[in-house]
């Protein structure tokens, strides 16, 4: 008798178990495009208790301390990508995206042991059909293909 309730015991524990598993909120919608030091804000659709975002090093959170409760502002620290997260006062994910930020786009000329770097700040970019033969331009990970 002893074995038949222990073994309801674990069958009913084993059977529960999915129900107690957490469910995964992944991001949903566009992925929120910003630029090193650009900004957006963002209207959630219900009032914010708090935001978080997973790596603070790329992109900055804040909710406004005047007005609306549901306003967001984002703003791009270093490129890379990362997610925000924003729960409502009703304790229910409100907000779950991507922040992708970007930088400026660089390439960097090595013309023997000299290397320059040029970018989109620049005034004057070169004209790569006019370097000098030899010359090895490199560019970030993900840009167009290295040419030599």
């Amino acid at each position: 008798m002893a074995y038949r309730i222990l073994s309801a015991a674990i069958v009913a524990c084993l059977v529960a178990l999915p129900a107690i598993a957490a469910e995964e909120i992944r991001p949903s919608g566009p992925a929120i495009a910003l630029r090193v030091s650009g900004g957006t804000m963002l209207q959630s659709p219900r009032p914010l208790a708090s935001v978080f975002i997973a790596n603070p090093d790329i992109a900055n959170v804040q909710i406004p301390e005047q007005g609306s409760k549901d306003l967001i502002f984002v703003l791009g620290k270093t490129a890379g990508k990362t997610t925000l997260y924003a729960v409502g006062d009703d304790g229910r994910v409100a907000v779950s995206q991507t922040v992708e930020v970007t930088g400026p786009k660089t390439v960097r000329l090595m013309r023997g042991n000299k290397s320059e770097i040029w970018s989109e700040a620049h005034e004057h970019a070169p004209n790569l059909a006019d370097l000098p033969t030899g010359s090895t331009v490199t560019m970030p990970v993900g840009a167009a293909p290295a040419t030599k």
